[in-house]
């Protein structure tokens, strides 16, 4: 809100100077952003910080109130011409409200006789210093008051109104409006109209139609002065990406009880400004009429949030410098009355907030709160977080944080691991044309992360992202849960004297990772690894999917091929992971185990099998024997190529063997490897290797 301090100081008596008033306001909640000198003038130009819940501060009136109720000053009114009841104005036009929900108050005066001209130089002056363009006296008239008072007005002309019967109404069936700006508006039903009987004139409280603006040959002004639903006029604002100055304060709420005033100073200063004869009388439809409600305000109360004592004269006295009523007292405390423009006052906490302001947050003391120290309840899921989090970062990975924003194209190739059973959830008001629908995976994120990364010049790019993806149920109702993905392109490069080969990131460092977060979380179950199920997303024969029983928990895997030439990107691996999901297979506890008190014995096993057959089936069930001598099972080594027949390879697994009760000695251990081999052969059909 900019206005100059000379147009302040006409509706209050200011003794402090430009720096001072800035100060209090500021003090007082009301930011000043800036303050500058007026070139050529002894005047300053202000720009206040309105927050959404103080629109009565969007005109110079409601800043007035303000300052008065800060300094002490005098509040004053500039003059209007009064109307005068029953004068025969509903004669000349007519007044009906439809909808009274969404438009509670509707005022009109008219003037004849008017000459439209370019603005006295003043006025001029004033309204592009707050930034608005001066068009004509009639016009400007209306931002002018508006500045003034906060209450929007729009001018017709009147002599294009058909009917002279003005209706207020939803749309309905209307389906288009030419507004002033010369576009045409595709209308919703729910959309509120100013008609000229059955013909849409104006979207109420956003902008005004083509068909009824004033020209340079209007001579007779009808204007309007309404408070309309601010919900209803913000949806219709942002569905059309209309921001006026209107729509900003009706949005925010006006003062119903404001349209007369406003009015009747808008009718004064068009009989200066356009030797207009204002019409004596004032249309006036007022079929809700907004009462408030009475807040009760108790002294205890007050201390107990403010934790200082305030006087019951004083308290009185600074509710009152804000136009509050104080209307009777009790022993339960003081009922007060909240004035129309205040609308943001709804409960006594309000109240206080308002003491605070007008009596100094300078003045309160800063003590420290009689509190009983407690520690903070144990959040396992936060803790499993911050280990995972540690462990990628150790590994040399970066933590992304990432709108949960996305492209339809991108949701459709990407859909996580929803797969079939959800869809995307597509969002209203989007930030961005080209980014309407909230994620369904974390990899679109992470591909907007690598290609800003690469359009560094990054030779290598490794990433995790740890974050809320969405989708509709078959109930069609939002699903949100926590996943976990990671991506790594490029070889990794090695810092040091010790320079080594580059390798490129495969299918096992993604295995290693997934591997290296379920040993973070504790969890011990073992899971199951399958390439069968992959996401069309994901390389067929470099990628696979892996869960707990029937449970899919995640997938990782090299980029289709074809996807990466359509991105425009070199092969790259991911990983995405149901961290919600994998968080309730961790235990709660961790239990401590001594160490072992006898050495383990180590034997290696060589085995060759089909070229697709999965190393992690041997292992799954070597597990599944749970035999109390063998304590673990890992794949060390893969080979392809001579003497391995072709379509073949060969698979080399270190077997650890240890009894809990006495050392192994060599021949129980060979025998038992022995045994475990010949059997490793019958069941999978493989040829030992010596």
């Amino acid at each position: 809100m900019k206005f100059t301090f000379s147009w302040l100081r006409e509706f209050v008596d200011v003794k402090k100077s430009p720096q001072e008033t800035a100060y209090a306001l500021t003090m007082a909640g009301l930011e000043v952003e800036s303050l500058a000198s007026l070139g050529g003038q002894e005047d300053w130009v202000m720009e206040v910080a309105v927050t959404p819940n103080r629109g009565d501060c969007l005109g110079i009136l409601g800043l007035a109130r303000e300052v008065a109720a800060l300094t002490g000053g005098r509040l004053k009114l500039p003059p209007v011409l009064p109307h005068v009841k029953g004068s025969g104005m509903e004669r000349l036009v007519d007044v009906q409200i439809r909808s009274p929900s969404l438009c509670p108050r509707y005022s009109a005066r008219m003037v004849l006789g008017v000459r439209v001209a370019d603005s006295p130089d003043w006025m001029r002056v004033r309204l592009e210093v707050c930034g608005i363009r001066a068009i004509n006296n009639v016009v400007d008239v209306t931002n002018y008051v508006m500045l003034e008072t906060g209450q929007p007005l729009h001018a017709f002309d009147a002599d294009r109104l058909a009917t002279k019967r003005i209706v207020v109404r939803e749309a309905g069936g209307i389906a288009k409006l030419v507004t002033l700006d010369g576009t045409e508006r595709e209308l919703a039903s729910g959309d509120l109209l100013i008609c000229d009987g059955d013909v849409p004139i104006a979207l109420a409280g956003v902008m005004g139609g083509k068909d009824s603006e004033v020209q340079w040959d209007t001579h007779t002004v009808l204007l309007e002065g309404a408070h309309f639903d601010p919900a209803c006029v913000r949806r219709t604002a942002k569905r059309l990406a209309i921001h006026s100055e209107a729509s900003h304060r009706f949005e925010r709420g006006v003062d119903p009880e404001g349209t007369l005033y406003a009015l009747d100073r808008a009718v004064f200063l068009l009989a200066e400004a356009a030797g207009g004869v204002p019409v004596k009388g004032m249309v006036d439809r007022y079929p809700r009429r907004v009462k408030a409600t009475p807040i009760v305000l108790r002294e205890k109360r007050v201390s107990g949030l403010l934790g200082i004592e305030l006087s019951r004269r004083e308290a009185e006295r600074l509710l009152k410098s804000l136009g509050m009523q104080v209307q009777s007292r009790s022993k339960i405390g003081a009922r007060v009355v909240p004035p129309s423009y205040r609308r943001d006052l709804t409960r006594e906490a309000d109240l206080i907030e308002e003491l605070a302001r007008l009596h100094g947050y300078e003045k309160i003391p800063s003590t420290l709160p009689w509190v009983r120290p407690v520690g903070a309840g144990y959040d396992f899921r936060l803790q499993r977080e911050r280990k995972v989090r540690a462990f990628l970062l150790g590994e040399g990975l970066t933590e992304m944080i990432n709108l949960p924003f996305t492209s339809v194209e991108l949701n459709r190739r990407f859909y996580g691991l929803w797969g079939d059973r959800g869809a995307a959830v597509s969002i209203l008001n989007p930030l961005a044309q080209d980014k309407t629908e909230l994620r369904l995976s974390l990899i679109p994120g992470l591909l907007e992360n690598l290609r800003a990364n690469l359009a560094q010049k990054a030779r290598s790019f490794y990433a995790f992202d740890l974050g809320k993806v969405f989708c509709l149920n078959a109930q069609r109702s939002a699903e949100e849960k926590q996943y976990l993905a990671a991506l790594l392109c490029g070889a990794r490069g090695h810092r040091g004297l010790r320079l080594k080969e580059e390798l490129a990131p495969n299918l096992r460092d993604a295995k290693g990772l997934v591997e290296g977060i379920l040993e973070v979380l504790g969890i011990e179950a073992q899971p199951t690894w399958s390439g069968v199920g992959v996401g069309s997303f994901l390389h067929p024969g470099k990628a696979a999917v892996f869960g707990f029983g029937e449970r899919e928990m995640g997938c990782l895997g090299e980029v289709h091929p074809d996807l990466c030439e359509e991105l425009g990107l070199a092969p790259f691996l991911v990983v995405e992971l149901d961290f919600e999901g994998l968080v309730q297979y961790a235990p709660r506890r961790l239990a401590a185990r001594p160490l072992p008190r006898f050495p383990s014995v180590e034997r290696d096993l060589a085995v060759v099998v089909d070229g697709t057959f999965p190393a992690q089936r041997i292992v799954s069930w070597i597990k599944e024997l749970n035999h109390s001598l063998i304590e673990d099972v890992q794949v060390f080594d893969e080979y392809r190529g001579s003497p391995i027949p072709e379509g073949k390879k060969s698979l080399a697994y270190t077997i650890s063997y240890r009894a809990e009760d006495r050392t192994l000695t060599d021949a129980e251990v060979n025998q038992l490897h022995h045994e475990l081999a010949a059997r490793i052969g019958d069941v999978f059909r493989a040829k030992l290797r010596g």
